[in-house]
């Protein structure tokens, strides 16, 4: 990694990245991407230069990405895709848990912006992302002319407890274990108002000081005409259409208002990307739920954020937005600016968001039968917009100022980097047979005296780095770290194999898997005490960090590739036994949430019925759905419109479309598949020829059937 010690540019013209899965164009709508465009927008008239680099790659929902880059380049922002796994020859690709999923993108995301000097990087919460690169900076090891800025929009747990989901997938645990990582190695944490650090120490979560920072948004256009509120004809649910953002609860106050009869709306739209409801694709739910109603029913979940925002200001329409924990929807804040009327759920962050005098008149609580009154109420007379409660200016000036602070702080001197040896602090390798390394480590440590000082444990199948001791040693130096657990590559030496990193702070996921330890286990005096005292060497170095941890010693992962070796590196088959009860009995009350409902994913995946806490008729369901999906997916229309359906997907980054369909394990995954199927421009195309098809196998049918009808004689 680069350990340049350049001064950083001042705050008249510095570089800034923002790092997101979402910025407007490349994704239609999103939250996060409207906050991302608009401080994009924000830093460029400040005059810095901007790069916006995209996780997703070069993959994007309309057009191209050569083509969203031009429009950003013309804006003054540079749009850089990240590279997929294994397209980098200087970062190799992931082994072990790190193989899983996108964990891999967190150390390209580490390796992309070390190789380029930005003096600011914004993080999103969601996926962890920060978290080795927030390591690397405080450890020294990289990054260390850059301040890394965090915000606080949603975290994974609390996504899946707005849409009551459980999750059955390692990959996700470890996601969340480096969202709490991020948040304590950050040189500064934001959030759009108190609800999500609330809902985070509310679970145990241990918190840095978090900065209120009024939410950014681009400008949405035009405003309704004040003399427009007309009486209220339409009703829009205006959001992500999935169990979070209130669909299940504004479905049961439209079957109330259905069923009293009386006046209702002329049209109930349902205006937001599309999602699952209660499991199923939220189309789908619409539609059975939309056939006992009396009116006019659509879904607008292909809109992006201009065109969503067109059809607001249409006449008549009431914006509804009830998401039932919500941390700062920027629906609201779109609705507020429009000057759309709008009613929302009294709940989460939402009423800070409007102006005190409106609240009383445009709060509802979350509930089918309060919200039903009140639709009935407002329908057929007019609304008057809601305020916001602070204006856009006053929020962009807070920005700036902000941002002017943060680039004023001094660099990280430079007799702190890893770069600084520190004099006198020597590493003594510890060497045992690959084999069966942990009891001769075990002898070794008992053997010798703690205080002669720090040993790397080593097999004699690894090869350490050229100057992978000196600089752990410095990390050692710098942090008072008792224990650091390195990453390695495996699988070849001389640049091949596949790396794997550690994790730190007593994670979730070290009760499952071994995320903490491997092949360069640095061991400081007191942690050398404890080996030689409390380890058992069948638990493998899982377990001897559980116990470090247990004895109050500083455990650090670095997250830089110290080790070679070619075999994979394996725990003993009794680590599985004994490592996980030693984790266990160090989970915080936030952890031992998420181990919970790791637990509760897996017993629901194991279920041959499929399902997690649903009935028999719903296992049917998804049964048939997974069945009839398969069929679908290895038929002859599906696979000859499939070469059209890949280059649509190659335009928009895309890997092409496997021929066999994926696994359908986790709940909603059929009927979200089938129905995506179903709804196709495909299907609908090959229309025709499957009539022709049906048609020519009727009359074959038939005319064999008259045939080979048997002859009966007389």
């Amino acid at each position: 990694m680069t350990r340049s010690g350049e001064i950083p540019r001042q705050a008249d013209r510095a570089r800034v990245c923002l790092v997101t899965t979402e910025i407007l164009g490349v994704t239609r709508t999103g939250g996060i991407g409207t906050v991302m465009t608009a401080l994009a927008d924000l830093l460029v008239g400040e005059g810095h230069d901007v790069t916006v680099l995209c996780l997703n790659g070069r993959r994007v929902m309309d057009g191209d990405f050569d083509g969203w880059a031009r429009h950003y380049r013309n804006r003054g922002v540079t749009l850089e895709p990240l590279p997929p796994v294994g397209a980098d020859a200087v970062t190799p690709p992931m082994a072990g848990v790190w193989a899983r999923g996108t964990l891999a993108r967190r150390w390209h995301v580490l390796r992309w912006l070390d190789g380029r000097a930005f003096d600011l990087v914004h993080f999103n919460d969601w996926g962890g992302e920060a978290a080795l690169c927030g390591q690397a900076r405080a450890l020294g090891v990289a990054l260390r002319r850059t301040r890394l800025v965090l915000g606080l929009h949603g975290a994974s747990d609390w996504t899946m407890a707005g849409n009551a989901a459980g999750f059955a997938e390692l990959e996700r645990l470890v996601q969340m274990d480096l969202e709490r990582v991020a948040l304590s190695v950050m040189d500064a944490v934001w959030a759009p108002g108190r609800f999500m650090p609330d809902w985070l120490a509310g679970r145990g979560v241990a918190l840095p000081p978090v900065r209120i920072m009024p939410q950014l948004m681009p400008g949405p256009g035009p405003s309704r005409p004040f003399d427009g509120d007309g009486p209220i004809e339409d009703l829009v649910l205006f959001g992500r259409l999935e169990d979070r953002k209130g669909v299940a609860v504004f479905l049961d106050a439209l079957d109330l208002l259905a069923a009293r009869g009386g006046a209702g709306p002329r049209r109930v739209t349902f205006l937001g990307r599309a999602g699952t409801v209660e499991g199923e694709p939220a189309g789908r739910v619409i539609a059975r739920r939309a056939r006992e109603w009396p009116w006019s029913v659509a879904v607008l979940d292909t809109l992006d954020r201009a065109g969503a925002l067109e059809y607001l200001r249409g006449a008549g329409r009431l914006a509804l937005v009830l998401a039932p924990m919500e941390n700062c929807p920027l629906t609201l804040h779109e609705c507020l600016a429009l000057r759309v009327p709008v009613l929302a759920s009294d709940t989460g962050g939402i009423p800070a968001l409007i102006a005190e005098g409106d609240r009383a008149r445009v709060l509802v609580p979350h509930e089918a039968m309060a919200l039903a009154d009140r639709l009935g109420a407002v329908l057929g007379r007019p609304f008057a917009a809601a305020r916001p409660a602070f204006d856009p200016d006053t929020a962009a000036a807070r920005w700036r100022g902000w941002h002017r602070d943060l680039l004023a702080r001094p660099a990280d001197p430079p007799s702190t980097s890893i770069g600084s040896r520190a004099e006198g602090a020597t590493i003594v390798r510890l060497t045992a047979p690959d084999g069966r390394p942990c009891p001769v480590w075990k002898h070794l440590l008992e053997a010798s005296d703690p205080e002669e000082g720090a040993v790397c444990l080593l097999t004699d199948a690894d090869e350490l780095r050229s100057d992978a001791l000196s600089d752990l040693a410095a990390v050692m130096a710098r942090t008072g770290a008792d224990v650091l657990a390195p990453g390695w590559r495996e699988g070849g030496n001389g640049g091949g194999g596949r790396a794997r990193l550690c994790l730190d702070g007593a994670p979730a996921s070290a009760c499952v898997v071994n995320v903490v330890a491997g092949p360069g286990l640095v061991l400081g005096p007191r942690a050398r005490a404890v080996a030689a005292r409390d380890w058992d060497p069948a638990s493998g170095l899982w377990g001897l960090v559980a116990h470090c941890e247990a004895a109050g010693l500083v455990c650090r992962a670095v997250p830089l590739v110290a080790v070679e070796r070619a075999p994979p590196w394996r725990d003993p088959g009794t680590a599985r036994a004994l490592a996980p009860r030693l984790w266990a009995g160090l989970a915080r009350a936030d952890r031992a949430e998420l181990i919970a409902l790791f637990a509760s994913g897996l017993s629901a995946r194991c279920d041959s019925d499929g399902g997690m806490g649903v009935g028999a008729a719903a296992r049917r369901v998804a049964r048939r759905d997974r069945r009839r999906a398969r069929v679908l997916w290895r038929s002859w229309p599906w696979r000859w419109t499939r070469p059209l359906r890949n280059i649509t997907r190659a335009r928009h980054g895309l890997a092409p479309e496997p021929p066999e369909p994926p696994l359908l394990t986790a709940s909603g995954d059929a009927s979200a598949v089938l129905y995506g199927m179903l709804v196709s421009t495909s299907w609908a195309l090959m229309a025709g020829p499957r009539l022709v098809v049906t048609m020519a196998r009727g009359a074959r049918r038939r005319l064999f059937g008259c045939v080979r009808r048997p002859r009966v004689d007389s």
